[in-house]
Parts: C-alpha cells; structure tokens; sequence
C-alpha cells in the first residue's frame, strides 16, 4: 500500500498522506464499494477527481485503523465538513492530482490542505492575501503555496460559516522553508492564533494545524 508519509504528531494526532499509484478496482475492494456507487458518493463524474476521493477515503480508513478506530464511511456534518460516521474523532481531508492526505485528531478540531506548487497561485494572490501579507512577499510560487495551504487549513479548522480569506485569516510573517508558522483566524465569534506544520516534498506543499 503507498502510504507515502505517516507520522504522529502527538498522542492524539496522526498525518498520512497517500500516493495515488492504484487504479479503480483496488480502491473500491479496499473500502467495500462498487464502482456503481464512486459517483454518487463522491459527487463527480470526473474519472480523475473519482480517483482523488477513493485514494482519500482509502487513506482514512488506513489512518482509522492505525488509531484503533473502526472506519464506516464519512458523513458531512450542517457545516458540510466530513466527519465520521461512528466516532467522535475531528478529521480533515485533502487531495491535489498525485497525493491524498487526512489528518486526525481525537482532542480537537484539525484542517489541513496540500497543493502543488505553481504559478497560478500567483495571478489569484490578491484574493486571498492581505495587504499586509502581500506587502512582505518574496514572489515565489512556494511560499505563494504556503499561505495559500495555510490559510485553508485554517478556513477548515474552522469549519462553520464562510470567512474571507483575505480578511478573517492572517498568517504571520516566515521564512522559506520553514517547517512550522503560525497563523490567526478573526472572525465574529472568534480571535485566536494556532500553530501549523509545514511538509514540503516533490512540488507539493501541505499545511496542518497541530
């Protein structure tokens, strides 16, 4: 199985991520699933996105097993956030064409995100970046890549009502390649400033909040 990365990050807290190598038929054999039902449960008819949603659900149930928690599927909560559908545990779900990554947390709310590194991010930077933020940019892609993962990784440990990028999550200054930064989620009910590592490997970055 390519479990390509799968580390603790505290007595609470597993990161796995998954290389996407297998094709359909190993996933749905794994998960217990026809290929009649991919795309309905995954809400897409995109054989590429098809395969992103098996290769994270498949790493989730992988990283249930390493917690000693019983996978049986994935619900979305009134938020539309995926949770569990027997245990309590916070969980957070990404995926970007070669990789699939899930994130869980028996204590608390968790968001990750990855994203390969490109220049798109760059054309887009002032939607989602402050101007303070964009003030002491270096320009390139990677760090670009960086707030970007960061800042949805907060937007999903959030996980209620819609925020602005831009205005209601602040990421504090760093240096390129830093392995952890720090970033502010403000917004209505809430001020509060939360750690986050950083994984960098291939052209691919993710964030997690830890």
């Amino acid at each position: 199985m390519p479990i390509f990365f799968n580390q603790k990050l505290s007595e609470s807290q597993i990161l796995c991520v998954w290389k996407i190598e297998e094709d359909v038929p190993f996933y749905t054999a794994y998960l217990g699933i026809s290929e009649n039902q991919i795309e309905d449960l995954s809400k897409s008819t995109h054989p590429q996105k098809q395969l992103e949603w098996l290769a994270s659900r498949t790493c989730l149930k992988f990283a249930c097993q390493e917690m000693g928690i019983e996978f049986l599927g994935v619900l979305k909560d009134e938020f539309s956030n995926p949770c569990l559908v027997n245990h309590h545990a916070n969980i957070s779900i990404t995926h970007a064409e070669k990789f699939a990554a899930i994130s869980i947390d028996l204590e608390k709310p968790v968001g990750l995100d990855t994203e390969k590194i490109s220049s798109k991010l760059e054309r887009v930077a002032k939607r989602f970046l402050s101007e303070n933020e964009i003030s002491v940019l270096d320009g390139t892609p990677e760090q670009i890549g960086v707030y970007w993962c960061a800042k949805e990784s907060l937007y999903k440990w959030y996980g209620k009502k819609k925020m602005s990028l831009r205005d209601n999550i602040y990421i504090k200054p760093f240096v390129n390649q830093t392995d952890k930064i720090v970033g502010v989620v403000d917004f209505e009910d809430i001020t509060e400033e939360l750690s986050l590592k950083v994984f960098y490997w291939e052209d691919y970055i993710l964030t997690v909040t830890v």
